[in-house]
């Protein structure tokens, strides 16, 4: 019963996630080619950020402190689009994942996609303790090999029935002073005109901190959390005031 419990607390946590970076944040202005720089470099003199969390100034800071990533370093060589971005294409925060979207006003090939996947790799691997990209604790068996990016490449293709159907959904990690951080990069797709079928037009790179261990030693440790009273305390004042 326990495990079901905390199985379902953690789903809770990921929906709060999601929910979470939906909500509230004003309209980032200027293009996706914009960021106030200043604002970033005095953010990161006093070691937090004070703005709001959907601006690209807000992400900037973020990838910079956590994962020692430069936003720039992570922009896309096809043409950006010339619309401000939209109200949640870019987040920055200090526990949860952060990410950046980049989009287009045409669509892109699934060549612009697969650049793009190589740079990020590229950027991420120039980061990381030992100077790779790894499969992480989402593949336990080998969470510590690196992961090549020809085999990295392959998961943007699904085969269905014989036939190589774009899917643009890439996944791998990288440790950084010895923890764990997954990267996500995903397409946006839409229908152009004369065309019947959605075409990828934007690309976002996502990154947090990952399983630090496999999900059953992870479930354990939960479980043991669990029977803290101390936890237990906590939770019970968390859920009253859920209930308020």
């Amino acid at each position: 019963m326990k495990k079901i419990f905390i199985t379902l607390l953690c789903a809770a946590s990921v929906i709060a996630f999601v929910s979470c970076a939906g909500k509230g944040g004003k309209k980032a202005a200027g293009n996706d080619g914009d960021i106030d720089t200043g604002k970033v470099v005095e953010n990161l003199e006093k070691q937090t950020f004070d703005g709001d969390k959907n601006t690209q100034e807000a992400a900037a800071f973020w990838l910079k402190k956590n994962y020692k990533l430069d936003i720039k370093d992570l922009k896309p060589d096809f043409a950006l689009s010339t619309a401000e971005p939209g109200k949640y294409d870019f987040l920055g925060e200090e526990q949860l994942s952060s990410y950046v979207s980049y989009k287009s006003d045409a669509a892109i090939s699934t060549d612009d996609v697969e650049a793009y996947v190589k740079k990020v790799y590229d950027v991420t691997k120039k980061v990381a303790d030992d100077g790779k990209n790894v499969y992480g604790w989402r593949n336990s068996d080998k969470h510590a090999d690196e992961k090549p990016i020809d085999e990295l490449l392959k998961e943007g293709w699904m085969d269905i029935f014989g036939v190589k159907v774009f899917n643009g959904l890439y996944a791998w990690s990288f440790v950084k002073d010895g923890i764990y951080y997954d990267v996500d990069v995903n397409t946006f797709e839409k229908k152009f005109e004369g065309s019947s079928d959605k075409l990828p037009y934007g690309v976002r790179f996502t990154v947090g901190k990952g399983l630090q261990k496999s999900m059953d030693d992870t479930m354990d440790d939960l479980e043991k959390a669990l029977d803290d009273p101390e936890v237990q305390k906590e939770m019970e004042k968390a859920l009253k005031n859920l209930s308020k």
